[in-house]
């Protein structure tokens, strides 16, 4: 009986809150960890009504902002594009590569609870926009796509796409709680300069076909470079001519693809990619030869409208560089791949070297593991909001 009453008695201390104010619970609730919150509204109603007032939404995120100097938290997440079953078991929860943030710590930090079965094959990352995650099932012939927040596990699936393509480039946009998938096939080898793009949209809960002018004939699509969403238009790598090929899905004046250059004096043909820091658009290579001297190059763009780019590094990696990791990593014949840029600082990039992932500072000239034992090529820099983007319910 004694036993009964204590859990009773405890059971009312942790749900009678009535003797606290308002303002004082709001104090409490914002000082907790985003991805608690979600999850603290099922406590009561009066903490529903509180967590989802707008006046707490803004609070809470300008105390975020605030405390991270407007730098909002981030992490670097394996994408495992190409990884059929040659993945270790281990390895298959494993999705961040950065210990630096509450929200982002393993295995809190997982994509399990999304409905794919094949546990032995992870789950392809294939971009991100505005807190939200686009995933899908395998990474040749997608038809099963899903959209995420992996901090509040939240997930809805889309409809599958209208026709079986073998291979394509993928673009997602979310935005005042709309958001759309964009898709076409990543290369073209025919003479025709249109080709098929396929949307989907949340406000129609369909996707749409269009035929579209593309200003690349024999186009290719560098797959393994993450999609960039910057000034309103999707940017992809094309590597077999150099360029960038574009895409703004609100242009209702100019539609169709578009291209863009690259810096004129740009040398490797594989080991690049394209990214933003601090709202910067910039390019990244390195020089794709595994014998004699490595040179690491980033461009920003300077002008938008004019494609005008300005070198901004130039480094020589040489046996000094070597002899700071001699420890972990073997000093021949190993690429170095350019893997990401930090989305906040200028100075550091991420790379690929002998088997581990390393942060690079382009400053000091400082090298720091990351990661050992790397298995994936693929990275993405994931930036997500100081107030969790909820996905709105399907009606499809």
């Amino acid at each position: 009986m004694a036993e009964t009453s204590q859990k009773a008695l405890q059971q009312q201390i942790l749900i009678d809150d009535s003797n606290i104010p308002d303002w004082l619970l709001t104090e409490i609730l914002q000082r907790l960890p985003v991805k608690h919150i979600f999850k603290f509204k099922c406590v009561s109603k009066r903490w529903f009504i509180l967590i989802s007032d707008p006046f707490f939404v803004r609070l809470y995120s300008t105390r975020i902002n605030t405390s991270l100097s407007t730098s909002q938290p981030w992490n670097l997440l394996f994408r495992y594009l190409y990884e059929v079953r040659i993945v270790p078991s281990s390895m298959i929860d494993t999705r961040i590569a950065l210990k630096q943030s509450q929200d982002f710590s393993s295995p809190g930090f997982s994509l399990n609870f999304l409905p794919y079965s094949k546990h032995d094959c992870p789950i392809k990352i294939l971009a991100s926009s505005n807190g939200l995650l686009l995933c899908c099932e395998t990474f040749y012939w997608q038809k099963n796509y899903y959209i995420c927040n992996p901090l509040i596990q939240q997930w809805i699936a889309l409809p599958k796409p209208p026709k079986a393509i073998k291979s394509v480039a993928v673009g997602f946009i979310c935005k005042d709680g709309h958001y759309e998938v964009i898709r076409f096939p990543t290369a073209n080898y025919g003479p025709s300069n249109t080709l098929r793009l396929e949307t989907f949209s949340s406000e129609t809960g369909k996707w749409h076909c269009s035929i579209v002018n593309c200003p690349v004939l024999d186009y290719y699509i560098k797959t393994d470079s993450p999609v960039v969403h910057y000034n309103g238009s999707l940017h992809w790598l094309e590597f077999r001519h150099s360029k960038i090929i574009t895409y703004d899905p609100h242009n209702g004046t100019n539609t169709g693809l578009h291209q863009m250059n690259l810096p004129d004096d740009k040398q490797s043909e594989h080991l690049s990619l394209l990214g933003v820091s601090r709202g910067r658009f910039r390019y990244f290579e390195v020089t794709d030869t595994c014998f004699g001297p490595r040179v690491l190059r980033v461009w920003v763009l300077s002008d938008y409208d004019a494609q005008r780019w300005c070198l901004e590094y130039r480094i020589k990696f040489s046996g000094s560089w070597i002899d700071e990791v001699n420890e972990f990593i073997p000093k021949d014949n190993f690429y170095i791949f350019p893997l990401a840029l930090h989305p906040h600082e200028f100075d550091i990039v991420y790379l690929g070297y002998g088997g581990c992932l390393v942060s690079y500072n382009l400053g000091t000239r400082k090298l720091d593991v990351v990661h050992r034992n790397f298995y994936s090529h693929q990275l993405l820099a994931f930036v997500f909001s100081p107030w969790p983007t909820t996905i709105p319910q399907p009606f499809w």
